[in-house]
């Protein structure tokens, strides 16, 4: 077990609390070349990918990605969302399809 300060003393603690704007919403085409879905964004809150395609896409928190080397797939007709209970990652988003093309409905929220 830890430390705990059963005596703290009376500093303010000042918390920030982050409002997350509108989100942006684009076509993106994936194909068996690996592309960038979403560009890097310092202010991203949050980010979803919907495979509208007829093609599995693989996606990568990364400007790298390949059908061996991804972090997860999504199946058409699925919908991927980022994780909203780590922290925000606001780099580059990869997608590639191990064959042919899928389309895609990327969506981005940012936080003012």
């Amino acid at each position: 077990m830890g430390l705990v300060n059963l005596n703290p003393s009376n500093v303010a603690i000042n918390v920030a609390e982050d409002v997350r704007g509108s989100d942006t919403v684009a076509a993106v085409s994936a194909t068996a070349t690996s592309s960038v879905a979403l560009a890097g964004n310092a202010n991203r809150g949050s980010y979803s990918i919907y495979n509208a395609g007829t093609t599995t896409v693989f996606i990568r928190e990364n400007a790298t990605v390949t059908t061996a080397l991804y972090k997860h797939p999504i199946p058409p007709g699925y919908l991927f969302e980022s994780e909203f209970t780590s922290s925000r990652y606001t780099g580059i988003i990869s997608v590639i399809t191990a064959s042919g093309t899928s389309n895609l409905m990327v969506s981005e929220s940012t936080i003012s």
